[in-house]
């Protein structure tokens, strides 16, 4: 996910715009089955037979197994978990969780009242509800809170690169994708014992080779011998965890070597192709809590894959998804949580009050990049994940997303399931920490820009939504102040409402050379008449920025900088959308 070879396609030279640098090379992003009961009567890994309280599915609060209304597995209290790949609940009826972190709805996915889980019903099927991945709406703050509540997840980077291939490489031999002993329970019962709280698997990364039997292409487990073409890696992934008590997250890659979906060469078929991967993932496998998309921000921009709609398509299947992308950047910028990428060398800073989640590896040698290979080694110690992670990241509302990849064999190497294990022996949340902070009026309803115009200086930086770990393209006025920007959203918006302005960045940190710190926003239905909806001023803090003003039709939204700090004004992006 940070460093990416030139040859594929990453964005090293830019037309325009600042050039950072690129770094070379292809390194980025990017214990056997112990029948544990889905909702014991004090944790997510107890006996077999349902509880009411803790992480059970009664109706006590708390983060909810895989529940029925009196017993984790439905109104009778029948057997658990069955062994294997996320074997299906036997419970008689299967009704939902009253409360809690992915109570199913029935024998197989959603449930739960409130809480992180989403709200269900006693039908069998994926139901939908409130809560974090679930059916229903429920204020951006609210899903945020409950997701930096979770603290500790897995990261699961399984998929052809485990057997085969180097990073990015298209139109690898995926009939080499053959894990004769796959087992994601195995993966779901190491992630209990070290409390982890939700996990996140490659559904496809950006080879291109889907987990799942896609009806977009035939590069997916749907077409090859493995498991005579009706194997389904992401099924039996969510079943496993959601029978633990593990809410199961997604990361899908919209950079796509084998599709051709790359900077410079995006189509209208290439969207639909993207649409439809991700409109099976949100529509056939019940509740996601977080999507992490990989290879758009750094490979080819959110104005190449237009991110208004992704982002709106995501929430109109699943309005409480929390959505992030590996932008390189430390503010919410189009993100729901912002995502530190710990390899690429970013750490979550001290003093953020953002909802944030880090990723790492837990292995500190060999490896395939992120994926598993013969060599992997040197692992994280118990007091590196514990004391230097998790102890660090709570009190910044970040969680730590800890990547433990899968064997060919499809299961955990016994050393990371020990690991974890000690890890969860020695690691408790810390019940004290604080709510997390109000957060500024968020982008809810984006509208993603069709060009841009500016007085001086190269607009379309502004607006293009490239950001890289060593690449950044910024609008850079060229002569005195004051200047603006004039942004074309395409047609006549009914409420613009909402402008955000990133600061300068390099190297994924923001710098306060160039912060705006006087401006106004002028909103215009034909281009040639303007009238100014705000106007204020922003600290120079290096931060994100966001102003709100009263809903107007508007096609063109102009933002006029009035005063800086320092010479010249550095502009990274600029957003707009619709009234919160």
């Amino acid at each position: 996910m940070t460093c990416r070879s030139t040859s594929l396609g990453g964005a090293c030279m830019l037309a325009s715009g600042l050039f950072l640098g690129c770094c070379s090379g292809s390194a980025s992003h990017s214990p056997t089955d112990t029948h544990v009961g889905a909702g014991g009567s004090a944790n997510a890994g107890g006996a077999a037979n349902g509880g009411s309280s803790a992480l059970s599915g009664g109706s006590g609060s708390g983060l909810g197994g895989v529940g029925g209304s009196s017993g984790a597995m439905g109104s009778s209290g029948a057997s658990g978990v069955s062994s294997g790949a996320g074997g299906e609940p036997a419970g008689a009826s299967g009704a939902s969780g009253s409360s809690g972190v992915g109570a199913t709805s029935g024998a197989d996915t959603t449930g739960g009242t409130s809480g992180v889980g989403g709200t269900g019903d006693s039908s069998a099927g994926d139901g939908g509800g409130g809560g974090l991945g679930g059916g229903a709406s429920n204020p951006l703050e609210t899903l945020q809170s409950s997701f930096v509540d979770l603290r500790f997840g897995m990261f699961l980077h399984f998929g052809i690169l485990t057997y085969t291939g180097m990073w990015a490489q298209a139109n690898l031999d995926i009939t080499q994708f053959n894990p004769t002993g796959f087992d994601p329970g195995q993966w779901a019962d190491a992630a209990v014992s070290a409390k982890m709280k939700y996990a996140v698997l490659t559904s496809k990364h950006h080879d291109g080779f889907a987990l799942w039997p896609s009806a977009a292409s035939n590069f997916n487990v749907g077409h090859i011998p493995w498991m005579a073409g009706q194997g389904d890696v992401v099924r039996a992934y969510v079943d496993a965890f959601r029978a633990r008590g593990i809410l199961p997250g997604l990361y899908y890659s919209i950079y796509d070597t084998t599709q051709g979906v790359i900077a410079g060469s995006i189509s209208a078929a290439d969207l639909a192709y993207i649409k439809t991967q991700l409109t099976e993932l949100l529509t056939n496998y019940g509740p996601i809590p977080i999507l992490v998309l990989d290879g758009w921000s750094w490979q080819m921009g959110h104005q190449a894959v237009a991110y208004q709609e992704i982002y709106d398509l995501v929430k109109s299947l699943q309005p409480s998804c929390l959505v992030t992308d590996h932008t390189h950047l430390s503010d919410p910028w189009d993100v729901d949580i912002v995502n530190f990428e710990e390899p690429s060398g970013i750490f979550a800073p001290a003093g953020n009050q953002y909802p944030g989640q880090q990723e790492q590896k837990v292995n500190g040698t060999g490896g395939n990049d992120w994926f598993w290979a013969p060599n992997i080694g040197g692992l994280l110690t118990v007091s590196n994940i514990v004391t230097q992670h998790l102890a660090v990241l709570e009190p910044r509302w970040t969680n730590f997303l800890l990547n433990c990849p899968p064997n060919r064999t499809g299961t955990l190497d016994a050393s990371m399931v020990t690991l974890l294990g000690q890890v969860g022996a020695q690691w408790s949340p810390n019940s004290a920490r604080a709510p997390l902070p109000a957060q500024a009026p968020q982008n809810q309803h984006p509208y993603t820009p069709q060009s841009a115009s500016a007085t001086s200086g190269n607009a379309t930086n502004a607006i293009d939504g490239h950001n890289d770990v060593k690449v950044t393209t910024m609008w850079l006025p060229t002569v005195a102040l004051p200047q603006s920007i004039t942004l074309d959203l395409g047609q006549v918006r009914p409420d613009v409402g909402w402008l955000g302005y990133v600061p300068r960045y390099a190297l994924q940190v923001s710098s306060t050379d160039g912060n705006i710190t006087s401006y106004g926003v002028l909103l215009s239905t034909d281009g040639n008449a303007f009238t100014e909806a705000t106007s204020g001023t922003w600290p120079a803090d290096g931060r994100m920025h966001v102003t709100t003003f009263a809903p107007s039709a508007a096609r063109y939204v102009r933002l006029e900088v009035r005063a800086v700090n320092g010479s010249a004004a550095a502009v990274t992006e600029v957003t707009v959308g619709g009234a919160p």
